[in-house]
Formats: C-alpha cells, structure tokens, sequence
C-alpha cells in the first residue's frame, strides 16, 4: 500500500524515528572541529587587523531585535517545548552570509538566519549554559549540507576544495563517482545558480531535524504572506547590498516571516541521518507554528539599533542551546555540537542576554560569567 500522499495534521506523526550513530564518528567529529578552528586561525592571520571570526557565517549582514510569537490552536502533537502555549517571546535574528570569509554579497554562498529567543525556561543541553533562559533555532538556504549525506562527506568536499580546478577529482576520490556527482550537480542546482537579492525574501531550512517533544521535525522560515518582493535591478550589486536592502525595508515597517515545521513520517521520505534527502511537503506537510516579526528600526542612522546590531554579533548561537523538548538529532546535529563549541571558545562571545529590555541593551546574568 503506497504511504498517504498528505499527512493529516491533525493526526499525531509517527515517533518511530531513530538515530544511528556510525562506529568512530565522534572521532571525525573531534577532526571537524579541529578543522573549524584552523580555518578560523588561517582567515585571521590573512585578515590581520580584523577579529578572529566564526568559523563559518562570519559575515554578519545585521543583528536585530524581533519577537517570536507562538500561534494559538496548534494540534497537540506541536505543543512541546516553546510551542507548548501561546506567547510572544522576546527575541533577536541575525542575517549572515555562509562561508568564513566577508566576502561581497553577490557571491554564491549559503545565506543564515539566527533566531535567539528570551525567557524561555528550563535547564539547556550544554552544560556551561544550563541556566541560560535563551533558545537558538540556527536555518540556512542555499546549504551545502543539504546536498552531502553527513559530516564525512561534507569534511571530504572541504579538503577537495582546496585543490582549485582538481576539486571534482579529489571529491570522487574520497566519496566515489558517483557520488560526486550528485553532490557536485545538487551545488550548481542549489547555490551557483541562485541569485539572493534579499535576506527577507529567502527561504531558510534548519537542514537538519531537530526534536519537538517525542517527535523529530525540520523547521523552516520563509516570509510571510504579504511580503514585498525585492525590487529588481539592473545597476551593479554592492558589495553589501544585502545589508542595505534590508535596511530600507526596515526603516519602512517590520518584517514578518512565518516559522514552520514538518514532522517526520518514515526513514525513507524524511530521514534523520541522511540530510541530502529533501522532505517533501507532498510526505511531510508545512505547519506554521509561529511568526517572527522583526522590529522596524533605521540601521542607517539609529545609534541604538547599530549598538544592538553589534551585540547581536559578539554572541554565540548554536543548535545546541536548546531544552530537552528541542534538542537536535542526526549525524550533521551531533557534529555541530563539537564544531559550533569549538569556534565560539576560539573567537570569544558574549554571555547569554536574561532579557531584552526596553532601551535596547542586553542584561546579562548577575555574576557576569559568560555561557
């Protein structure tokens, strides 16, 4: 019987998912971290009057305030963790560009978006930060991890570029033909061919899932109806055009994006492991679970919201900072948890706001320790 083209939902998913860690990869994820740091370190020694920077999304397009609010009458399959009730947390979004570079706009690169949610209770998933009341949810568009299987074959594609022109035959050589192929194909399809002209106007994947409760989901966020399409133009892109469209629309009115989950249905249309498998809405259905709504401020000529913007910046956001209810699974999430540790430690962040408040300054905790 072939599996219902449309998930009722209403109906509770399935929480037969599983993950399955792989013999050794806590060792190649101990050398991705080691790698993340020697990439950092190698960005810092060429760019020597810069801090040293993320190791990946180190471009920060802008750091802004925003509220995450929690849509009423959620099935209850939805309602655990943050989404367990209705509320508006207050929160903070940072627009970056993907690679460790600050390279120009029109490049071709993934594009993120972080959202650090504010008062959010219960004790965290990494241990230096278990008290912290704060909440990441970390999405890309354009990902080079959608098109990889995992973490090896991701860590392969990253040696293979460092070859210049013989990267397709270094990446065969690690991963097979085959193989290479299809990751190859999946970049030109995914990032060589897409033109970003807007952060707002993209759509953003968290690539890989995640929990909500007793059942796995991929989140997504992507505008909200009604949103202005970017306006097309003939001149030559800036090279922080990014920034500056989002500060025009900004200073017009807030921005609105939708958040969105969809919820695991069987190993072979929405894996864990695999993240190169995309979940089809036709398998896994869109449930819009909240909105965020980033507050219209002047980047341009606002101290407050540049002394925000670069606050915003000096934090850490990792998947990992996270309750129980929301923490990450698969190969791809338990990497991360080394990577994203390891860059942050390197390059020094700011401990966790406990609150956002009205003048725009973040308070931070009492005996001033950093997460």
């Amino acid at each position: 019987m072939a599996l219902f083209s449309k998930l009722d939902s209403t109906l509770p998913p399935s929480t037969g998912w599983e993950e399955l860690k792989e013999p050794g990869e806590d060792k190649l994820f101990e050398q991705y971290g080691h790698r993340i740091e020697a990439q950092q370190r190698e960005v810092a020694k060429r760019k020597k009057d810069e801090p040293l920077r993320r190791g990946f999304h180190a471009k920060t397009h802008a750091g802004l305030m925003a509220e995450f609010q929690v849509l009423a009458d959620l099935p209850a399959h939805a309602r655990f963790g943050v989404f367990s009730e209705p509320r508006v947390f207050p929160a903070l979004v940072r627009f970056s560009n993907g690679k460790p570079d600050r390279n120009p706009d029109k490049g071709h690169e993934p594009r993120g978006i972080a959202i650090k949610l504010v008062g959010v209770p219960g004790p965290k998933l990494l241990k230096a930060q278990r008290d912290a009341v704060t909440q990441d949810f970390l999405a890309t568009s354009h990902s080079v991890t959608s098109t990889v299987r995992n973490v090896g074959q991701f860590m392969a594609f990253i040696d293979a570029g460092q070859k210049g022109v013989k990267m397709p035959f270094g990446l065969a050589r690690a991963v097979g033909f085959g193989e290479s192929v299809r990751i190859l194909y999946g970049l030109v399809r995914t990032v060589l061919l897409s033109k970003v002209r807007s952060m707002v106007t993209e759509q953003f994947s968290s690539t890989a899932p995640i929990k909500v409760g007793p059942y796995a989901v991929k989140f997504t966020v992507r505008p909200a109806d009604g949103t202005e399409k970017t306006t097309k133009t003939k001149r030559p892109l800036e090279d922080d055009f990014l920034l500056k469209e989002l500060a025009d629309r900004l200073r017009k009115r807030d921005v609105v994006l939708d958040f969105l989950l969809q919820f695991y249905v069987s190993n072979q249309y929405t894996p864990i492991e695999d993240t190169s498998v995309h979940w089809k809405s036709v398998h896994a259905p869109f449930l819009k679970v909240a909105q965020v709504r980033i507050l219209s401020c002047d980047l341009d000529n606002d101290a407050r919201a540049r002394k925000v913007s670069k606050a915003v910046d000096r934090l850490a956001f990792t998947p990992w900072h996270a309750t129980e209810d929301h923490r990450p699974l698969g190969n791809v999430m338990r990497a991360r948890q080394i990577a994203y540790l390891a860059s942050s430690d390197l390059r020094g962040h700011d401990p966790e706001p406990t609150s956002l408040t009205e003048d725009d300054r973040f308070a931070p905790p009492a005996n001033g320790s950093s997460a």
